[in-house]
């Protein structure tokens, strides 16, 4: 909930406060007693909040109130990163305070109202809010935090009004397209979320945010074609929109352009500190191409930044995987799997290492546990019956594919597996049954069969079936 700070350096610029706060910062490691004018402790202190660097913005408020006490930009800044340390009883303290020196200001009632939602109160927010708008002559932030607050009590439909007239106030706030986005998405409405963006595009068409917003409503339905083109209309607006960058190569990825993707995310870390999250989706971009050195490199890279993010220990697993480098690929996945216990993925991968391996029993009991945590997985039922096909256990693996049946009877690629294991059982006549299932579930499918039989008389037999069928 962090106030928003636009165009707020109008006396000094980025290199002015550049050097002031190189400034403040020795004359505080000399333990000496920083003194600038009032403006630019303030320009100080929205400076470093800007920066995230909140020590410093608060040691900025501090010094400032010592020399300007009655500085209520200082105050609210201060207020605020109190608010975000979860100080409120002395963030309360501050604004009674204030009050005495400025009575009746609406940014003082807005911090008031910030303070009842950490709290909990929401409703008595909402109070505070709607008289503040009644008197406030910038209501933008007023509406986006009146937003938040109805959407904590499940009052979506008036959220997304609260939103919408933030929105009208021209606001340039990406949460809070970001929250109205997530509000639509809560009501399944995302039409109604295309719908409103598109009238704001008619309306402005180098609306960027409305774009990035379009392309999000696009991605929650799955509509990745259409989302990678209102992402792509995002960043022609403004190059620099890193976020719209990110989003396109998220929806890259999922239309399997991996090249693209790969530039996409390449393009978010040109523009924005590196992040685990980025530099996997990088990786996971790099990993698709099989270009696997740079893709081990930026899944190490995330781990290095946040040893505790299981996908990129994962990710580097997979890699080694793929490499056929078996046993330190177990090392890695093990790794993710003690970071995060409850991913089937990680399991999965697991079970086919140790598969690959020849060790049965470890194989099949990662299998299992992957087979609990997502038994809608139709790959963890077909790679474990695999494990027992491969050692001749035939029955066995049919009793696997089958269990996958009961758990996802609409997967055709169970029903083709399961015929092939009944054909090397020699039960010819629950054989055609799976593979007729099969046949309707999804006649495409059918060309895995001929992966796992070299006899031609069992070919030809089963090109005849499946012919009869067509026909």
């Amino acid at each position: 909930m962090n106030q928003e700070y636009n165009d707020q350096f109008d006396e000094f610029n980025e290199a002015t406060l550049a050097d002031a706060a190189k400034r403040f910062e020795s004359m505080i490691s000399k333990k000496e007693s920083p003194y600038f004018n009032e403006e630019m402790f303030e320009s100080l202190a929205e400076y470093y909040l800007l920066k995230g660097k909140f020590e410093l913005a608060i040691k900025a408020c501090n010094y400032g109130l010592r020399h300007y006490p009655h500085s209520l930009d200082l105050i609210l800044n201060k207020v605020q990163l109190l608010i975000n340390k979860f100080d409120l009883e002395e963030a309360t303290d501050l604004l009674d305070k204030a009050s005495i020196y400025h009575p009746s200001d609406t940014e003082i009632e807005y911090f008031r109202a910030v303070i009842c939602m950490y709290s909990g109160e929401n409703e008595k927010a909402i109070e505070i809010f709607r008289d503040i708008l009644l008197i406030a002559q910038e209501k933008e932030n007023i509406y986006f935090q009146m937003g938040m607050a109805l959407l904590n009590i499940g009052s979506i439909d008036q959220s997304i009004e609260a939103f919408k007239n933030a929105i009208d106030c021209d606001t340039k706030n990406e949460m809070v397209y970001n929250e109205l986005v997530y509000a639509f998405e809560v009501q399944s409405r995302e039409d109604q979320g295309i719908a409103y963006f598109n009238e704001l595009i008619d309306t402005d068409p180098y609306n960027m945010l409305a774009w990035y917003s379009l392309g999000l409503c696009y991605s929650n339905l799955d509509l990745f074609e259409k989302a990678e083109g209102a992402f792509e209309y995002a960043i022609a607006i403004s190059d620099d929109f890193s976020t719209g960058w990110y989003n396109l190569g998220l929806s890259q990825m999922n239309l399997e352009k991996f090249g693209p993707a790969k530039e996409s995310f390449e393009n978010t870390l040109r523009l924005e500190e590196p992040t685990a999250d980025v530099l996997t989706h990088l990786g996971a971009a790099h990993e698709k191409l099989e270009e696997y050195a740079d893709a081990f490199k930026h899944y190490k890279s995330a781990s290095v930044i946040d040893e505790f993010w299981d996908d990129a220990w994962f990710g580097m697993s997979s890699v080694l995987y793929e490499q056929e480098k078996f046993i330190e690929s177990i090392h890695y996945v093990k790794k993710a799997i003690k970071l995060n216990e409850i991913n089937a993925d990680y399991w999965l991968l697991l079970g086919d290492n140790e598969s690959k391996l020849g060790n049965i029993i470890s194989a099949s009991e990662s299998y299992q546990k992957a087979a609990e945590l997502d038994p809608a997985n139709s790959d963890i039922w077909l790679n474990w019956s695999l494990l027992y096909f491969d050692n001749e256990k035939y029955h066995r693996a049919f009793e696997i594919v089958y269990e996958g049946i009961e758990e996802i009877p609409e997967d055709a690629d169970l029903y083709f597996r399961a015929t092939v294991y009944l054909l090397y059982e020699s039960n010819f006549n629950e054989a055609y049954k799976y593979l007729q299932e099969g046949l309707i579930l999804d006649y495409e499918k059918h060309v895995q069969l001929y992966d796992f039989f070299s006899n031609l008389d069992t070919l030809k037999a089963l090109q005849r079936i499946i012919d009869q069928f067509k026909k």
